[in-house]
This record gives structure tokens, C-alpha cells and sequence, in this order.
């Protein structure tokens, strides 16, 4: 406990963000130098790297969604050893002591999330904590739904602090494993609204993995997409996917936009003489147009919208949003505060961490639907002998 009181007490904090997505191809960690709360915080991105996700790891993920409990339970412990020593090998390569480390904000892995129900985090934080003898702050989600909310998208806090002296309103699209969006009104007393758009990159890195046999992970460059034509018949069918009728708030996951979801397109698309090609450059254009029809649904396209996550560096993705959404709208997400597009989301987890040894709210009601305002996140303490 007076470790935890010292680092409540300190007016400036240095914390490690930590993000694994659904998209399952790297852990990101972002270390970040942090004053003041709310509207007032400075934030400072000291150094950022991302770990590819090893691939005994992204199969062991994958399978968990069909495993026994027992596998679950050793998940959550073994991840936690993973991550662990990626914080250790990451203060190693900054030449950084782990004592001058304040906190560790680790949004871990998501194994499964029912919409405004309840959520499955894993890589334990207690194993975290000990091994990096840090206090680590986890668990975001819990608290926003135990007060009624989705749970997520958690990002747009961030958002929002960053796009505090806007002029206009600004959409923040992120395309993961899953697309989020935030969309920030030019007026700032006005609700921000933010939901999980539908899927990302999770399903064309499932159909790469099929199609090359193992040999790739994901569509780099679009170089197997491009090959392929969109079948627009099929991609008017999986527009009636019931998740896209739904209305904000809403959030969604690899358990309806995964390794299932995919098999079944397979089995689909086969008898229909689809090829696989094909139905990748389909997906694209599902993930492209979902995000199109959700922000012409919920509200008008802003004049900027910027990109960020792994799509931001599809080219073909960002040419068919260019094209949907206008082609002077849509960029890649630029660094403010030195934050990049790949960075933007783990930095989002060290302010998390940050804030909760303020005790500042970081849920948006009107974004998660929670009945109340939270401070996200569940504080595990080491041991300091």
C-alpha cells in the first residue's frame, strides 16, 4: 500500500502502456511521461516499439475460443510470464531501470466479450506485477459494464483529450482485429458518440492464414487482396450481418467476427465458386463499407478523419475509404504529443493507468452506455521486499 500511496502522491508519472489486439500480430508498449488529469493532463510519448506476436501464441489464442477451461486458466498465467518480460526486455532496450518505472497500464487479451454483459481479459496482472516488480493497473472494461456499459471502445478518452482545441468535428477511425471509431462533435459540450463499427483486420488475417497455409498472417500491402475482385453480391450479404443494424451504444469481437465467422464464409463461398482470393478482396471491402454505412447512419462524415491500426497501412483499405467517405477526409492519423497511428492505443492504456491513481473517471456514458461515470482499471501491488 505505500507504494501504491507514493505513486498517487507523484505529480508527474512514468507508464508503460501495454495493447495486444484481436488482430493478434504484435504487442505494442508505449512508455509515457504524464501531469495533470482530465482536460489539463500533458501527455508524452518517451519511447514506443511493438513485438511481433509469436506465432505458438497467435494459434494459442485462436484455439482458446473452442478449448477447456483448464487451457484458459493456463492462458491467463502464461501470458502473463510473455508480457512480463516484454516489459523487461523493453526497459532493457531503453536502458531503464525497472525501478523508475511508476506503473504498468496492460489492456492484455481479450479471449471473449459479450456486448453489455461481461468481458474475458487475459494475461494476468498479478504475475505482471511480480515479476517486473511494478504496480500494474488492468482490467479496463469490468467497471464500465458492472455500471451497465458495453465496456468498450475505451480508446475515445483519449481521444478526446488530444482533440481537446478542435475546430470542426473530427472522427478517429481505428481498424484492429476490430473497427472502432470516435467521433468528436465540433461542439465540445456536445456527447461524443463511439462504437465497435464491425470488423477489421481479425478476418482477413484469419482467410490469409488459410489461404497461404500458414505461411502468412496477414494481408501485407493488400498483396493477395489485390489480386482478387469483389464480389458484390456476397459483400451485400454480409452487409445484413444483424450487428450492423444494431445502434450505438454497441461493441463487437472476434467471437462474432473470427475464425468462426470465416469457416463458415469458406464453406459458403466454395459451393458458390468463389474463389479465396476473392472473397479477401470481399472482406476488405466489408470492412470498408461497414465503416461507411455506420458513420452515414449515426452521424455526417466530418471533414477529417484520420486513420490509425493496421489498416492505416492497407493500401487498398485507405484508397476504398478515400473513395466511400471523400478523398480529402480520410488520412492517416499524425502524431500529436509525438503519438503515432500504431502507438495511439497503448498510449490510450498508460493514461487509463495514469488516471486511476487520480481517481478520474475515464468511462464515457454515452459512449459505453454505463449508468455512471467510473475509474477503469484493477490495481495489482508487488511485493517489495
Amino acid at each position: 500500500m505505500d507504494e501504491y500511496l507514493r505513486i498517487v502522491k507523484k505529480p508527474e508519472r512514468l507508464i508503460l502502456g501495454i495493447m495486444s489486439g484481436t488482430s493478434l500480430d504484435g504487442i505494442d508498449l508505449a512508455l509515457v511521461r504524464l501531469a495533470g488529469s482530465g482536460l489539463d493532463m500533458t501527455i508524452h510519448l518517451v519511447r514506443f516499439s511493438t513485438v511481433t506476436m509469436p506465432d505458438s501464441w497467435r494459434q494459442r489464442i485462436r484455439l482458446a475460443f473452442d478449448t477447456n477451461t483448464r487451457e484458459i486458466c493456463q492462458i491467463n498465467f502464461d501470458l502473463g510470464h510473455f508480457l512480463g518480460k516484454q516489459v523487461v526486455h523493453f526497459c532493457q532496450d531503453a536502458n531503464l531501470p525497472l525501478s523508475e518505472l511508476d506503473a504498468i497500464g496492460c489492456h492484455g487479451q481479450t479471449l471473449y466479450h459479450v456486448n453489455d454483459h461481461s468481458t474475458l481479459q487475459t494475461g494476468e496482472a498479478d504475475v505482471i506485477a511480480n515479476l517486473t516488480q511494478t504496480v500494474v493497473v488492468s482490467d479496463f472494461r469490468t467497471a464500465d459494464i458492472a455500471a451497465g456499459g458495453s465496456g468498450a471502445p475505451l480508446v475515445p478518452y483519449l481521444d478526446s483529450l488530444l482533440f481537446k482545441d478542435r475546430n470542426g468535428p473530427v472522427a478517429l477511425q481505428n481498424i484492429g482485429g476490430i473497427g472502432n471509431v470516435t467521433y468528436l462533435p465540433g461542439n465540445t459540450d456536445e456527447d461524443i458518440i463511439a462504437f465497435d463499427t464491425g470488423p477489421g483486420n481479425a478476418i482477413l488475417n484469419e482467410l490469409v492464414e488459410i489461404i497461404t497455409n500458414g505461411q502468412h498472417s496477414y494481408d501485407r500491402d493488400g498483396f493477395i487482396s489485390e489480386r482478387g475482385t469483389c464480389n458484390q453480391q456476397l459483400l451485400s450479404d454480409l452487409l445484413k450481418h444483424p450487428y450492423f443494424l444494431l445502434s450505438p451504444p454497441k461493441s463487437t469481437g472476434r467471437e462474432e467476427f473470427g475464425v468462426e465467422y470465416v469457416s463458415k464464409l469458406l464453406q459458403q463461398s466454395s459451393s458458390k465458386s468463389i474463389a479465396k482470393e476473392d472473397l479477401l478482396r470481399t472482406l476488405v471491402s466489408l470492412v470498408t463499407h461497414s465503416i461507411a454505412d455506420a458513420y452515414s447512419r449515426y452521424f455526417l462524415p466530418p471533414d477529417k478523419i484520420y486513420l490509425s491500426g493496421g489498416g492505416a497501412h492497407h493500401p487498398l483499405m485507405m484508397r476504398e475509404l478515400q473513395d466511400l467517405l471523400g478523398r480529402r477526409r480520410v488520412s492517416v492519423f499524425q502524431g500529436i504529443n509525438g503519438i503515432s497511428a500504431d502507438a495511439k492505443e497503448a498510449v490510450a492504456f498508460a493514461v487509463l493507468a495514469h488516471e486511476r491513481f487520480n481517481n478520474t473517471p475515464t468511462n464515457l456514458p454515452s459512449v459505453t452506455g454505463a449508468r455512471k461515470r467510473s475509474t477503469l482499471g484493477k490495481i495489482s501491488i508487488p511485493y517489495l521486499s
